[in-house]
C-alpha cells in the first residue's frame, strides 16, 4: 500500500506561534521607540526646565522678608513658582538609557518584526505543500525532484533516526534525500519500508530498531522473576 506524508500539525502551529510572538515583541519595541522613550525624554526635559525655573525664582525670593518667600514675585511669577515646585517635588524622572533606542530598533523592530515574522512564516509555508510518497512498487516520490525507482535506492543512513528522527536515502548517482519525521507525518512508514528492505536484520517496517528490541527482550528474559507478595506463597493455615 502506498504511503504519503503530510505536514505535522506542530510544524504549522509552532511556527505561527513564534511569528505571533515576534510580531508582539516588534509592536512593543515600536511603541517604546516612538512613544514611551520620547515621552520619558520630554518628561526629563520638562523637569529640567521646571528645576531651572524653580531655582531662578527661589533665588529671587531670598532677599525678601522672612516668612514671605514669594513676597517679591509678581503674580505671574508666583504661579510659575508653584507649578515649578510641584514638578520638582515629584522627583526627577528616570531618563532613557543610551542603549534603549538601539535595542528597541535592532532587536525588536528589525530582529523580531522585519526578520523574525517573515522567517517563521516562511519556515511553515516552505514545507506546507511538500509531500513524500512511497509507491507500492517502492518508487520514492520527492518534492521538487524526479522520483527515485526502488532499484536506484542504494542505501539508507539511519545513524540519526533514533536521536533526531531523520534518515537519509542514498540513491544512485550520489543523490541524497533527507526524510524528517519531525516535520512530516508518516515518514516513519516510508523510512521503515526502505530500511527493512535494505537492512531486514536491523529495522522493522515501521522503523523500529530491531537491535534495541532484541536487547530489551533479552534483558527482560534475564531479569529474575519478582518475588511474590507477602503471604502469597504461604499455604492454608500457615499463619495460624
Amino acid at each position: 500500500m502506498a504511503v504519503e506524508t503530510s505536514l505535522q500539525p506542530r510544524q504549522k502551529w509552532w511556527n505561527i506561534l513564534y511569528a505571533v510572538i515576534c510580531g508582539g515583541l516588534a509592536l512593543w519595541g515600536a511603541y517604546d521607540y516612538w512613544v514611551t522613550i520620547p515621552r520619558r525624554e520630554v518628561a526629563v526635559q520638562r523637569y529640567d526646565a521646571a528645576a531651572a525655573r524653580y531655582e531662578e525664582l527661589e533665588a529671587k525670593t531670598r532677599p525678601a522678608t522672612p516668612g514671605d518667600p514669594v513676597g517679591t514675585l509678581t503674580p505671574a511669577e508666583i504661579e510659575d513658582y508653584k507649578q515649578a515646585k510641584a514638578t520638582v517635588d515629584k522627583g526627577k524622572p528616570v531618563a532613557p538609557a543610551a542603549y534603549d533606542r538601539p535595542v528597541q530598533l535592532w532587536l525588536y523592530i528589525v530582529g523580531c518584526g522585519i526578520m523574525g515574522v517573515p522567517w517563521f512564516l516562511w519556515q511553515w509555508l516552505a514545507v506546507a505543500g511538500k509531500k513524500y510518497r512511497l509507491d507500492d512498487d517502492g518508487t520514492l516520490e520527492v518534492p521538487g525532484g524526479p522520483a527515485i525507482a526502488a532499484s536506484d535506492i542504494e542505501d539508507i543512513d539511519m545513524s540519526r533516526w533514533m536521536s533526531k528522527s531523520i534518515a537519509t536515502v542514498k540513491a544512485r548517482g550520489g543523490r541524497l534525500v533527507v526524510l524528517d519525521d519531525y516535520k512530516f507525518r508518516n515518514v516513519h512508514l516510508i523510512v521503515g519500508a526502505i530500511a527493512s528492505r535494505m537492512h531486514p536484520e536491523d529495522w522493522t517496517e515501521d522503523a523500529r530498531d530491531l537491535k534495541k528490541i532484541r536487547a530489551e527482550e533479552a534483558e527482560a528474559a534475564a531479569r529474575p522473576a519478582e518475588a511474590p507478595a507477602d503471604g502469597a506463597s504461604q499455604g492454608p493455615g500457615a499463619q495460624g
